[in-house]
């Protein structure tokens, strides 16, 4: 099964001063963030893929993990410095990254039909319900007919506001706009049938679940 290879401390950079990249190192904190993402890599069986997209790449946390599943990984990401994540991932040992490029999941500088998996762990919460539709267009334009989409979403709703605050992420209710309901139902009308879901802690109803992943599968 994959799981996350989490790079040593201090070989990454955070892209911002919301980047997330701290906490994964946290005594405690780090263990939720590491398991909601091992959540949404499990969908993938590990299954290889010829290339492979991450939209939102932040920091390059993931892209080690999914270089071991794709021949080539390519990412986009809307605040990133391409250049400064590309040369400390490949500081890492990956050697099979293709295009890091700066752009908008609504509107992706790729061409169509570029990929049979696209992953993107907190990023469509963000988008507003116009704003996620152009996303999961988008997503679907790049991949190839039968392709794959792995999305993860934190919940949406007063008691997960309140658990961000906790961690020093207040207000973020000012910033997640989308559920992972939101996210199915939209997808559905951009051509995607859901394949798998699951949620951290498990049996938690999907939405009301801390953190949400479903694997969509293009038409």
């Amino acid at each position: 099964m994959l799981r996350l290879d989490l790079p040593p401390r201090g070989a990454l950079a955070p892209n911002s001063d919301v980047d997330p990249l701290k906490f994964y190192y946290a005594p405690l904190v780090g263990r939720v963030f590491v398991a909601r993402i091992n959540l949404g890599l499990a969908l993938l069986d590990g299954r290889r893929a010829e290339r492979l997209l991450e939209i939102g790449f932040g920091s390059g946390l993931l892209l080690p993990t999914l270089a071991r599943i794709a021949d080539r990984v390519d990412g986009v990401d809307l605040a990133s410095d391409p250049a400064a994540v590309r040369a400390s991932v490949e500081r890492l040992g990956v050697n099979n990254l293709g295009e890091l490029v700066r752009g908008d999941a609504r509107a992706l500088p790729l061409p169509d039909g570029s990929y049979d998996a696209v992953v993107a762990f907190s990023i469509l919460e963000h988008l507003k319900p116009h704003e996620l539709d152009a996303a999961l267009g988008e997503a679907a334009r790049v991949l190839r007919p039968g392709g794959r989409f792995l999305v993860g979403c934190p919940a949406v709703h007063k008691g997960m506001n309140l658990a961000f605050a906790a961690i020093g992420f207040r207000g973020i209710e000012d910033h997640h706009f989308s559920a992972i309901g939101d996210v199915i139902a939209a997808s559905q009308q951009r051509g995607f049938s859901v394949e798998k879901c699951a949620t951290w802690p498990r049996g938690v109803p999907l939405g009301w679940a801390p953190y949400n992943a479903v694997l969509l599968r293009r038409s």
